[in-house]
């Protein structure tokens, strides 16, 4: 992170801190100035990604993903959501087969 981005990082958490503290007629528009400057930052982040290589994706980004997600769900949603992935997991699967087959009649 740069000193800036640090030194912006710094402000808008003090900002955020303060909003219980104000008057209730102060604390929507505080806390709506906080979240936009949030939303500046993310946009200036992405920003700057565009312009940078981007690295290789991680090949278990979907498991990390799903590992994430997991503990925020219902367990009736945990299942679903697990379900889900093994029927992903059966087309990839499905999907390798068939394009070695296709690799082994191009020979």
């Amino acid at each position: 992170m740069e000193k800036e981005q640090i030194t912006q990082s710094v402000r808008i958490k003090a900002l955020a801190a303060a909003v219980p503290h104000v008057g209730n007629n102060m604390q929507r528009q505080l806390a709506i100035g906080v979240k936009l400057m949030e939303i500046r930052d993310i946009c200036r982040h992405y920003d700057s990604i565009k312009t940078a290589e981007t690295p290789p994706r991680d090949p278990n980004w979907r498991k990390n993903m799903v590992n994430a997600i997991m503990p925020l769900l219902s367990e009736r949603r945990q299942q679903s959501l697990k379900n889900i992935v093994q029927m992903m997991e059966m087309q990839e699967m499905i999907a390798n087969i068939e394009s070695f087959k296709e690799m082994m009649e191009w020979k």
